[in-house]
């Protein structure tokens, strides 16, 4: 089989693969997770100390084609317990992404996403706040349960949030799960 036949042929066959239940269209979604906040713990902060928490996500976007979709949404990242005199730090931001779904098998696609995320990072014991905004990104898989939802698992990189100067600063990561409701 000639070149031009093998890519022809893997074109269709990839072609068919595309699930039904990619329509264009409006979503919402719907995450539930957890953070790292990476360096939280290594402040040389007296107290006990937990770098992680459950995270929540509420977005919405627009899928263009089957493959492409942006996406907007907010996010309480939590909070991580310094247990000493700093407090807590709390995490919070927006996110606007750019969203590929390339599916590999029936109702299954992984998925890749880039965009920006603003932090606001505050640190209880002194009222101090910084915001920061970084490249976001992610990757996971995405299963499309029926036409009009899906559910979908991913982790994503935020970049580091605060400042060294009045909030210290950390990684944050967000590893979560979560449903889209397509309309």
């Amino acid at each position: 089989m000639s070149g031009i036949a093998k890519v022809l042929v893997l074109a269709v066959l990839y072609g068919m693969a595309l699930p039904q239940a990619m329509a264009e269209g409006f979503y919402g979604a719907l995450d539930l997770g957890q953070t790292n906040e990476g360096d939280a713990c290594n402040n040389g902060l007296v107290g006990s100390c937990s770098g992680t928490s459950t995270a929540f996500r509420v977005g919405g976007g627009y899928q263009f084609v089957p493959m492409w979709s942006a996406e907007v949404s907010y996010a309480d990242y939590g909070n991580a317990s310094t247990g000493g005199p700093a407090g807590d730090w709390r995490a919070s931001g927006l996110q606007a992404s750019g969203i590929g779904t390339f599916p590999v098998w029936r109702d299954i696609s992984v998925i890749g996403k880039v965009g920006l995320a603003r932090t606001d990072f505050k640190l209880s014991a002194t009222s101090r706040s910084s915001t920061t905004t970084n490249l976001a990104v992610g990757a996971g898989v995405q299963y499309d349960f029926r036409k009009d939802i899906a559910f979908r698992a991913q982790y994503e990189d935020l970049g580091t949030v605060g400042d060294a100067n009045t909030t210290g600063t950390t990684k944050l990561t967000l590893l979560s799960a979560g449903v889209i409701f397509k309309f």
